[in-house]
C-alpha cells in the first residue's frame, strides 16, 4: 500500500524545479538589472556633481563644466552608462549640469533603463 502511494508522486520534485527555476532566474536577473541601473544613476550623478563643481569656480565656465563631467564619465562609466550625453546650462549666477544615458542591459534585445541626473549650484563670486 505504501509503495502504491509513493509511485504516484514520482518526478514531482523535477516538475516543481522545472516550473520554478525559470521564474527564480528571471527574478534574479531583474534584481541584477535594477542594481546596474542604480549604479549607472550613481555614476551619472557623480559626473553631474563634478561638472557643476568645476563650472562654479571663478571664472565660471560651461565648457569647463562639460569637460569635467565628460572626463569623469570616461574614467568611471566605461560600458555601464551608454549613449551618454552631458548638457550644461549656465547663467551669471548659477550653473546646472545634466547627464543622461542608458544603463547596461542584461537581457538580449532590450535596451537598458534610461538614466537622467542633474546637479546645480551657484557661481562663486568674490565679495569684498
Amino acid at each position: 500500500m505504501v509503495r502504491e502511494r509513493l509511485s504516484g508522486e514520482r518526478g514531482a520534485a523535477s516538475m516543481e524545479l522545472a516550473i520554478t527555476f525559470p521564474v527564480v532566474l528571471l527574478l534574479v536577473m531583474t534584481l541584477i538589472q535594477a542594481a546596474l541601473w542604480f549604479h549607472a544613476r550613481s555614476i551619472a550623478l557623480g559626473a553631474a556633481q563634478e561638472g557643476a563643481r568645476e563650472g562654479r569656480v571663478q571664472p565660471a565656465s560651461t565648457a569647463r563644466a562639460e569637460s569635467a563631467a565628460k572626463g569623469f564619465l570616461d574614467q568611471t562609466a566605461a560600458d555601464l552608462l551608454t549613449g551618454r550625453d552631458v548638457t550644461v546650462a549656465g547663467s551669471p549666477s548659477s550653473i546646472e549640469v545634466t547627464v543622461t544615458g542608458t544603463s547596461l542591459s542584461l537581457f538580449p534585445g532590450f535596451s537598458g533603463w534610461s538614466v537622467t541626473q542633474s546637479a546645480a549650484g551657484p557661481v562663486e563670486r568674490p565679495t569684498p
